[in-house]
């Protein structure tokens, strides 16, 4: 796992189901170093400690490169109505935000609240940037029209959404996280 996996980790047991809603291909919740086409794939591949995982993206290529490790489902944000209530322990959306709109990304926050029985975590920038030059060849696989940058999710709206935050390094990016029962703003 990378240091943002390690971070995450700490809010996810081991008997936990998670759903990873924008999965990519799970360089945050695994060591995907080894996922570049010029390496030996999944070569001492780490793993989140937990009960199950279930990666869902909407961009085929990242599916294909991880589905003979790990469950995945192609599905957008837009679709989150398919998943019942309370139907993961813990519900990750890490760097996803904000490649929706604002008004999409709002949705997805209050879907994810809904899918999750314990808690969600979010991670996203603190910060509007745009990433034009970051699109065409991600994780070289190609073009994704996917990876553009389209909003900027506040940390006061996380906040409003009963989100506890932090900005952790090494970026100091916005991590929410959102426990079922806790009504205490970050």
């Amino acid at each position: 796992m990378n240091w943002l996996g390690h971070l995450i980790q700490k809010e996810i047991s081991k008997n936990d189901t998670v759903l990873d809603l924008g999965c990519g291909i799970m360089q945050c919740t695994t060591d995907t170093i080894e996922f570049y086409p010029s390496r030996n794939p999944f070569k001492n591949t780490r793993i989140l400690n937990c009960k199950s995982l279930l990666g869902c993206d909407i961009w085929i290529k990242y599916l294909e490169k991880v589905k003979n490790i790990f469950p995945v489902i192609q599905i957008s944000m837009n679709e989150l109505y398919r998943f019942v209530d309370e139907s993961f322990d813990v519900v990750i959306c890490l760097d996803v935000l904000e490649h929706l709109s604002l008004p999409d990304a709002s949705h997805a926050i209050n879907e994810m609240k809904r899918i999750a029985r314990k808690k969600v975590i979010i991670y996203t920038p603190s910060a509007f940037e745009t990433n034009d030059e970051h699109v065409e060849n991600v994780w070289e696989m190609g073009f994704n029209q996917h990876q553009l940058h389209k909003c900027f999710v506040s940390p006061q709206l996380l906040q409003e959404a009963k989100f506890k935050i932090s900005f952790p390094e090494p970026d100091h990016n916005t991590l929410a996280i959102y426990t079922k029962g806790e009504k205490k703003n970050g």
